[in-house]
Parts: C-alpha cells; structure tokens; sequence
C-alpha cells in the first residue's frame, strides 16, 4: 500500500481550515464549508482538484469527495482501497489543530451511495436549522466535466437540494493557502528551476550553437522535441534525476522569423529556425512542482534591437524590484509601467503583455494570481512566480533592417518580439531569482558574419579567444561565483568581441 505522510496531510489540512475560518466571508464567499470534488479521469494535471490531491494526498484519489465543515470534522467518500489509504491518518489528529476528527465513507453500491450523499448532505447543513448554507467549491469544475460514481451523484445531490443549499467559489481561497510555499516546497521548486536552467543551458543553448555556428537547418517543432526529450530524461545531458519524477510542464516554445507569441499556449511550428531573433520558453517538473524560464537569443542584431533588448532588461529588473512582502501583486506591472514611462518609451506599454507572470508551485499557472494591473493580493515570502516580461509586435524599421549585413537573416524581419522570463521567490528581504542562465545582451548575442573579410590580420587565435571568453562568460552567468568575477569575465568578453 502506498504511504500517506500523515503528518503533512494534517498540517496541510489544517493550514485550509484555519486560513477558511479566519477569511470565510471575504475570501471564501461566506462558504459554512468546502467540498472538493474529484472526478474518476481527468487529462488536465493542473485542474485544481488534482493539484489539491498532491498537495493534501501526495497522490491523485480519482472519483472521491471531500466534506470539510466549520466546526473541523473532514469527511471522505471513497472506494474501499482509497478509505485503506487513508485509515494510515484516523485517530492521529494533532492536538491544536482546528481539524478535530476524520471519518471515512466506504462506496456502496448497494444503494448507489444515497446513504453516503445524506449523510454529507446533514454535515454540510450543519446546524443551519433549515436557514440557507453555502458551499464551497471548485466552481470551474462543478458539471462541466463528464463524471460519474461518487463524484457525479455528490453533484447531483447538491443539486437537487433546492435553494437552501447555495454554491459559491472557493478556488481564490485555496489557491491563497497553496501560494505560499514551506520550506519543503521551495526546495523542490529550487531543484524543478535548476532542472530548467541546465536544460537550456546544456540542451537547447548546445544544439542552436551547433545550429548557427554549422549554418545547419532546422524547424523549431524539431529542436523543441529534442528539449522535450531532455526534460523527459536528464540522463541525455549527464543528469542523474529518477525519471519518474520529472516531465515537461508543456511542450516546449522555440519562435523566430518575425512571429512570436508568447502565452503558454503558444505553439512550435514546422517553419525552419531563423538566424535573426530566436525565443525559446520551457518549463520542468521536478516531483510535481513546475518551473518555466524563457530567453532570446540575438544573432547579428542592430542597434535598434540591441537599444529595445536593454529596455526589457530594465523593466524586468523594474519589476523584481517591486515583488517584496506587504506591496500587491499589481505593484509589479505599475512598476513596469513607471520605467518606461520615466524613460520616454511609454509608447512600449501597449507591447506588453497583459499580466507579467504568475504563481508557480503544484499548480503551473494560478490564474487567481497574476502579475497585472488589478491584483490587490499582497506578496508574501515563501510566494514563488514566473516573472515574465516580453514585448511584442514591435516594428523593426528600414534603417535598421537596411543597417544588417547583406547576408544577416535580420533584413527579412518587419516586426519581432523579446521576451525574459524566470522563477522568482519572494523572501523578507528581496526577490530571489531560481533561473540562473544569464540574460545580459553578451550573454545571449550571437554572430553568423564571417569577419575575415574585414580583418585578414585576425588570427585563429583571435577567434578562439573570442569563443573562449564568450562560453567562460555563459558559464559564469550560470554558476556565478562571485560579483566581482561575474564582472571581470563581461568586461573581457566586451573587449574580446569589439576586436
């Protein structure tokens, strides 16, 4: 039998119900108690019911239900395995604890459950006295699904009892509690983060060097695949992660040629990669908890593009700076907003996208929080984010395109997008970024020109400086071991590539 962490459960279920009882009315809808429902299949990992599962079960418990009422008794309904599973926790409630008792229901098919269904029914009524009682729940995914055994007659059940019964939303609530992560939790989104950097940096940043530097043809969909791969089984780039605990968080994005989209829903196409500006977005789970970091990468840029990258730059450090316990979420996009309009581009505002990131943890992307113009939630430390800045459909104009070597891909663009994105937790003293992989221009500035022609006096050994210094900068970037390195590699870089 698999083991529940009886003790994790509790604190975990515990840390639901107090923060319930403390925020009912505002922040739970006025709920008298929650229900979480959980249906027999479900190919979405991140709907809430499953990602719940995780964090109170340690494993998904298809077709249960969930009753946890306000005076602390936790009902379950389940089949007579999952009820085994989780007898390891009955008769352990901790002492303090605003959880008093666990009681399990056992599926019955002798009466299809209509026993099981009354006697939720009188929890959740309570002692209401026949007064209207509200209950909480996932509102997204109550009947939208196909359902059936317990979770489709529970449904059916708060149906039919009539208007005394009201269904309100907790999904705000519940994402507040999982939002601010333990220790334990941030050690594994820690190990989830490393996982994508090194991907990137020892899968993707290898193969589109050999892409460029060979002048070899590709499709981005291919090179996505082979990322894809990686995250799948570490092995491939000297990694030693079990892989049953690793997978991708999505398919992973690699764009170039002029069209970008940078939502998560973005796609790679079979479109062959282009040697102008190349974005690539990917995310990792490392033990259920996902990561995501996202870079371009300039090949032979003009200084147009050169001048906007250093813009985004400025406005994702602009929004680290603002991510700090006690200011709110929608601190991050006005601090955005402020830096471009301080610096006379506030013509760039509109490139923006709508929301520059959202929480991370069990869950890829919490839509209740997200980092744009109207979240009121305040930042918390132990809160982890993907801070993502990007600009899109911006215009490259004719000076700048006519400014690009005859040969350089970048005379073909009319428009294009940049885009930074990284794991950030939120600690007392400042924003802490997970995502190591550098994203200054030198760290991510390519060039496909074949410079001999302009210097015959440049050596071999000129050029092997230049490729030396460059990769020593990357690794430094990756694995910084001291500020003071960090700059003297970037200055000799700089010196290196001017000559």
């Amino acid at each position: 039998m698999a083991e529940l962490n009886v003790e994790k459960f509790y604190e975990r279920l515990n840390k639901i119900h107090a923060h319930f009882l403390k925020h009912r009315e505002q922040i739970w809808n006025g709920a008298n108690c929650i229900t979480l429902i959980r249906a027999s299949s479900s190919d979405d990992d991140y709907r809430k019911s499953n990602v719940l599962h995780l964090y109170l079960f340690g494993y998904e418990l298809p077709d249960t239900v969930l009753l946890l009422t306000k005076d602390g008794k936790c009902t379950v309904l389940g089949t007579k395995k999952k009820c085994e599973f989780l007898e390891q926790a009955m008769g352990k409630e901790p002492k303090g604890g605003s959880v008093n008792k666990l009681e399990l229901l056992v599926k019955s098919k002798a009466d299809n459950n209509a026993n099981n269904f009354e006697t939720l029914l009188k929890l959740a009524r309570g002692e209401s006295n026949g007064e209207a009682v509200k209950i909480g729940l996932i509102k997204k995914e109550f009947k939208t699904d196909p359902k059936d055994g317990v979770a489709m007659g529970w449904e059916k059940k708060i149906e039919e009892a009539g208007s005394n019964l009201e269904v309100v939303d907790c999904t705000h609530g519940l994402s507040m509690v999982m939002a601010v992560k333990e220790k334990y939790e941030l050690d594994l989104i820690r190990k989830s983060s490393v996982l994508s950097n090194k991907v990137l940096k020892h899968s993707f940043i290898k193969d589109i060097e050999d892409v460029i530097e060979n002048n070899k043809t590709t499709t981005h969909e291919t090179i996505a695949e082979q990322i894809n791969d990686v995250i799948e089984d570490p092995s491939k780039i000297n990694l030693k992660v079990p892989q049953d605990l690793v997978q991708s968080c999505y398919f992973p994005i690699i764009q170039s040629g002029g069209d970008y989209d940078f939502k998560v829903s973005a796609t790679s196409n079979s479109e062959n990669v282009k040697f102008d500006i190349i974005t690539v977005m990917l995310g990792s789970r490392y033990s259920n908890y996902c990561s995501n970091i996202g870079r371009t990468l300039l090949i032979d840029p003009p200084k147009q593009v050169q001048q906007m990258y250093d813009t985004l730059l400025g406005v994702h450090d602009a929004a680290l700076k603002a991510m700090v316990p006690g200011k709110p979420l929608k601190a991050v996009y006005a601090a955005a907003v402020k830096y471009l309009t301080d610096e006379g581009k506030d013509n760039l505002v509109s490139s923006l996208p709508k929301s520059l990131g959202f929480s991370v943890g069990l869950d890829f992307r919490d839509g209740n929080l997200l980092l744009n113009a109207k979240s009121t939630v305040p930042f918390k430390a132990g809160m982890v984010f993907n801070l993502a800045v990007s600009l899109s459909g911006l215009t490259l104009s004719g000076s700048a395109r006519a400014s690009a070597n005859d040969e350089s891909a970048v005379k073909n663009l009319s428009q294009y997008g940049l885009v930074i994105a990284d794991m950030v937790a939120v600690t007392d003293k400042n924003a802490d970024i997970m995502t190591k992989f550098g994203r200054d221009r030198g760290d991510i500035s390519y060039s496909m020109l074949d410079e001999s022609g302009d210097d015959d006096e440049e050596s071999d050994e000129d050029d092997a400086d230049r490729k030396l210094a460059k990769k020593i900068a990357k690794q430094e970037a990756d694995e910084p071991s001291g500020e003071e390195s960090q700059v003297v590699w970037q200055q000799m870089l700089l010196q290196v590539l001017r000559m």
